[in-house]
C-alpha cells in the first residue's frame, strides 16, 4: 500500500527549533524565506503544488504562516508580540522535487533569512550528515542574552546559534 505522498510523487521535509529575537522584522523575513522556497519548488517542478507552513509559538500561543499559492502569497493567522525566544516548526510538502534537495534548499533559506534560528537535531532524509557551513561576507549581531549562557557575538554554526548543541 502506498501513501498519498508517494502517489503524488511528493516530498516532505521539516525543521523545528527556536528563534531568538522574534519581532515584525523577523516575521517579514520568515515570509520572504517561505516565498523563496516556494519559488524554488515552482522552478524545479514546473509548478508549485503543495504547501509550506510555519508555526511560531510562545507558551502555547502564536501565529501560523501558510503558503499554498505563490500569487496569493503567505497568509498569516494570529498575532504574536515581540519575544526574546520563540519555538518554531517549518514544514514543506510538495510534488515533483527530490526530498534531499528540498531539505538543502530549506536549510539555505533558513541560513540566508537573517533570522537567528537554532535548529533541533535533524537527520537528513538522504542519510548523510550535512554541516551546511557557508561563509558570507555579512555579519549578524545579536542584542539578546540567550538562556544557554553563550555569547552570541562569537563565531556561529550554520543555524545562527552558539548554544553548544549540534544542529
Amino acid at each position: 500500500m502506498t501513501t498519498s505522498i508517494e502517489e503524488a510523487n511528493g516530498s516532505a521535509a521539516g525543521f523545528s527549533g527556536h528563534i531568538h529575537g522574534f519581532n515584525a522584522d523577523a516575521e517579514a523575513r520568515l515570509i520572504d524565506m517561505m516565498m523563496k522556497v516556494g519559488h524554488w519548488v515552482d522552478e524545479e517542478s514546473g509548478m508549485f503544488l503543495g504547501h509550506i507552513k510555519m508555526a511560531i509559538m510562545f507558551e502555547g500561543k502564536g501565529i501560523t504562516l501558510n503558503l499554498t499559492d505563490l500569487d496569493e502569497g503567505v497568509l498569516c493567522h494570529g498575532s504574536l508580540m515581540p519575544k526574546q525566544k520563540v519555538d518554531f516548526d517549518f514544514m514543506v510538502a510538495v510534488t515533483d522535487v527530490d526530498a534531499g534537495e528540498l531539505e538543502h534548499v530549506m536549510l539555505h533559506a533558513i541560513e540566508d533569512s537573517g533570522v537567528d534560528f537554532c535548529l533541533d537535531e535533524h537527520e537528513c532524509s538522504c542519510g548523510h550528515h550535512h554541516d551546511h557551513e557557508h561563509h558570507h561576507d555579512h555579519e549578524h549581531h545579536h542584542d539578546h542574552e540567550c538562556s544557554c549562557g553563550k555569547d552570541h557575538h562569537e563565531e556561529k554554526d550554520h543555524t545562527g546559534c552558539t548554544c553548544g548543541h549540534h544542529h
